[in-house]
């Protein structure tokens, strides 16, 4: 009995034993190093953060290189050049990273750091310093250099948005229709879910002939359309043109419009991006000049998807669709004879341009594979989808008369107030600002990729270099959305978006005017980047100057969206010594680099 009771106490022992044993081996097992990160380039100058995912001290770190390097959680410490196996170990269990630990910018002229904690010291080097901060997909709050003296130059730049020229104070959404070049309007319910599948033949229409169409109201978008009548006053080839008061429109700027269109505009676009789908089967576009986009004051123009799918008027259908016009169709704002007015007939060419191109990608980004049954097709977002239009409007070489180079003007003026792909920090989606910053990426993006020329022959041809199949590659994805860029240029958004942000920080560095690409027929840019010079446009009535972003001073306060950046003064540092960057809060990648200044 004895030997039993002592057996059972040994068993108890023993199971409790083994219990805490697993206890303490379960709560270790998962743990993992959360910094630094592995297979990361860090350097020897910067404090690097060792860290680890559980809430412990009882931490022994190690490198191949260096050795111990201490204990507990969220160390920071320099580590020496080359390639280390960093070990954190608790309990016995072991992970392990590999980082390369990088010369600072002495021997380096240019540095980009990683902030991954607040405050963040740099060892540097006496001189002159530029610097700028950007974030990819993260965010940072009152990013600075905590104070130092000497700095060369600070200055500040702050301006609310809205429209370059015609303005909506109304945050935006993503949804069909999108409007006119200056600014869209508000969104409505999105697609109908009825596609056509079957063309009809048009209606046969005659040169004064009269129909009534749908036309949205730009000051009330969810309200009811317009039901407006409108006589057929022009018809070529390829287009078929309407206007809803023909008295208001001249002859002259009529000619002059269509000429541009047929001659210049439509074959420039298609050659882009593609034809729009033929939705009535009349083998026309179909162009309405409507008197109410004019009298509402707030769009020059707009494509509506929605005409691509059936009319249905019955409220509790799915597919309730009761202002379509079934038909491929963009509307216009009637020109006038005013080179000033924002209803000017470059302005209305332009317009006609970046909306027919809204209905060309429309065609092959949506519409096609919904014909071909894939319901779960998108539409573009719309930072890109009004990113390719005002694109198009620089390759075409409308780009400085029709008045997108002012887009640029306005996001170079305020960089850190716009995210490149979402809200601005007045919490709009779309923004004269947001459209500049965008432009400038994909226009950026479009040479690298070998751009294009033109065709002796015949200078409204292009010839494609590389430019234009990446533009074509980006549409006929089934992804939308900023990652969808890289996907279509064969390398990944966030390092297409690092490299230019360091093309820029070098023309700042050299001080060097960009040399443009101008169109041969036109004589306008055709692609815009920094540092570039002065500008009219709208009738030579307006003055723009491309030079760099706007800049900041390092020490006052900055807040980043995702995707977005910011210049700085130049700043010096009297003594070889330690920068100290500090910031309220800050999330996912936000970096800063900083160049010697020659």
């Amino acid at each position: 009995m004895l030997i039993r009771r002592l057996l059972l106490l040994l068993f108890s022992i023993l199971l409790f034993s083994c219990t805490d044993v697993i206890t303490i081996y379960k709560d270790i097992i998962d743990f993992s190093i959360t910094s630094p990160r592995d297979n990361w380039t860090y350097y020897e100058d910067t404090k690097i953060m060792l860290a680890v995912n559980v809430n412990t001290n009882d931490i022994l770190w190690t490198s191949d290189i260096s050795g111990y390097l201490g204990e507990g959680n969220h160390l920071t410490l320099f580590l020496p050049t080359g390639f280390h196996r960093i070990n954190a170990e608790i309990k016995g269990v072991i992970r392990e990273q590999h980082i390369i630990v990088s010369p600072n910018a002495s021997e380096y002229n240019s540095r980009t750091i990683l902030i991954n904690h607040s405050p963040l010291e740099i060892m540097a080097k006496r001189g002159n310093y530029y610097s700028y901060s950007y974030t990819n997909n993260g965010t940072v709050n009152d990013f600075r250099i905590l104070p130092l003296q000497d700095t060369v130059s600070a200055s500040t730049h702050a301006e609310l948005d809205g429209a370059f020229s015609l303005k909506s104070n109304s945050p935006q959404s993503s949804d069909c229709p999108r409007i006119g070049i200056r600014l869209p309007m508000p969104q409505n319910t999105g697609f109908v879910s009825t596609v056509r599948k079957n063309m009809r033949s048009a209606d046969g229409y005659n040169i004064g002939a009269k129909r009534n169409f749908f036309v949205v109201n730009t000051k009330n978008q969810l309200g009811v359309a317009h039901n407006l009548e409108a006589e057929l006053i022009y018809q070529s080839e390829i287009l078929s043109v309407w206007v809803t008061a023909s008295d208001l429109i001249s002859e002259d700027i009529l000619n002059e419009c269509m000429q541009m269109l047929n001659t210049h505009i439509i074959p420039r676009v298609e050659s882009l991006w593609g034809k729009a789908a033929d939705i009535d089967g009349d083998g026309h576009i179909a162009l309405l000049f409507s008197h109410t986009i004019n009298d509402e004051q707030l769009a020059l123009g707009f494509f509506n998807p929605a005409d691509f799918f059936l009319r249905n008027t019955d409220m509790q259908s799915a597919a309730y669709n009761p202002s379509s016009n079934e038909m491929d169709i963009i509307y216009v704002a009637i020109p006038d004879a005013n080179p000033g007015s924002s209803y000017s007939k470059e302005n209305i060419i332009v317009t006609i341009a970046h909306e027919l191109t809204h209905a060309s990608t429309f065609t092959v980004k949506t519409w096609n594979r919904l014909r071909n049954g894939d319901t779960s097709a998108m539409r573009e977002e719309l930072f890109l989808d009004e990113g390719w239009s005002h694109l198009t409007e620089n390759l075409i070489g409308l780009g400085i008369s029709g008045g997108n180079i002012g887009f640029l003007k306005r996001f170079l003026d305020n960089t850190s107030m716009y995210s490149f792909n979402g809200l601005n920090r007045l919490g709009q989606i779309d923004s004269a600002g947001m459209r500049g910053a965008i432009t400038l990426f994909l226009s950026w993006l479009f040479w690298e990729a070998g751009g294009m020329s033109w065709r002796s022959a015949n200078l409204v041809e292009f010839i494609d270099h590389g430019g234009i199949a990446f533009l074509q590659r980006m549409i006929a994805l089934k992804e939308t959305g900023w990652d969808s860029i890289g996907i279509a240029f064969g390398q990944p958004t966030n390092l297409l978006f690092n490299e230019m942000l360091a093309d820029i920080n070098k023309y700042i560095l050299s001080g060097k005017s960009y040399s443009y690409r101008t169109d041969p027929l036109t004589g306008e840019a055709v692609d815009f980047f920094v540092n570039m010079g002065s500008f009219y446009y709208s009738g030579a009535s307006v003055l723009v100057h491309i030079g760099f972003p706007v800049k900041s001073s390092i020490f006052n306060p900055v807040t980043l969206l995702p995707w977005s950046f910011v210049f700085y003064d130049a700043f010096f540092i009297p003594n070889d010594s330690f920068i100290i960057l500090d910031n309220t809060m800050n999330s996912g990648s936000v970096f800063f680099s900083y160049s010697k200044i020659p």
